[in-house]
């Protein structure tokens, strides 16, 4: 029996703050890896929270361990060159629903009391129809359901949109490479490809195939269509625009799991800090 927890007046928030220092921070400016990390931890404990729990583990009506997998990401940055070593970062987090099962949280990024971007995260609750296969993947409704309010109208029709992504996978000129994920960097607790490394993983198979370092990430939006097995191997079909990205990441079997747009600033003539 699932259970419905009530709907709050107003969207459960959560708030961090974080010194920026090396593990924060990147080549260019601020850490993507980073960031996500605490975005997604962010969201976890936001969904705990609204179902009254202390921590972000979760099951099914049957007791059966659940995960809130992520289907969609964006992540924006306004003032990429304004986090700096020293710099004190904000991370404000509130939960939303976004129709049938999926929640997403959207996040604002501060450095030094200045806005400077945001994070949307949807996710959806999901177990393994085989304990021992990525491939078998299946959605599955947790044993108390969130009933926060609905979304804005923008994270709305971002959800509508990560539905229609997969029908342009092959459409442009697209150079292709491969990668190999390391499961003690790129997998998570739940033996499952971090979502965090799937950007990883396309900017490791791009840079390797010639792209700029002299350049600091703008926005980044990814649809998450599918997980992978440890030791498979990742290909990559991306295009040339080097401030402007399309990528597809595909498993062995060329079963598409994640569509990634990408912008960047060219950094050339600015000094790295």
């Amino acid at each position: 029996m699932t259970l419905a927890a009530s709907a709050p007046c107003l969207p459960p928030q959560l708030m961090e703050r974080h010194v920026l220092g090396m593990a924060e921070m990147g080549y260019l400016g601020l850490s993507e890896q980073w960031l996500l990390r605490r975005a997604g931890d962010l969201h976890w404990r936001l969904i705990a929270r609204a179902m009254g729990q202390r921590e972000a583990v979760f099951t099914c009506a049957a007791g059966e361990p659940l995960y809130a997998a992520f289907c969609a990401t964006r992540l924006h940055i306004t003032s990429p060159e304004r986090p700096q070593l020293g710099s004190e970062l904000t991370l404000a987090a509130d939960l939303y629903r976004v129709g049938h099962g999926r929640l997403a949280s959207v996040q604002r990024i501060e450095v030094d009391g200045i806005r400077i971007g945001q994070v949307v995260l949807i996710s959806t609750f999901v177990g393994r129809a085989d304990p021992s296969s990525n491939r078998s993947i299946v959605r599955r409704a947790p044993k108390v359901l969130v009933v926060p309010p609905d979304a804005p109208s923008l994270v709305q029709k971002m959800a509508r949109n990560a539905s229609d992504v997969a029908r342009s996978a092959g459409k442009d000129e697209l150079e292709i490479t491969s990668v190999l994920p390391c499961p003690s960097t790129d997998f998570n607790a739940v033996g499952l490809l971090y979502f965090p490394s799937f950007s990883a993983l396309a900017e490791r198979a791009v840079f390797e195939a010639g792209a700029s370092h002299v350049r600091t990430l703008q926005s980044r939006n990814v649809v998450y269509l599918g997980n992978l097995e440890p030791g498979e191997r990742v290909t990559v079909a991306f295009n040339q625009n080097p401030l402007r990205q399309h990528a597809f990441l595909r498993g062995e079997d060329e079963r598409l799991i994640a569509v990634m747009r990408t912008r960047y600033r060219d950094m050339t003539g600015q000094s790295r800090r």
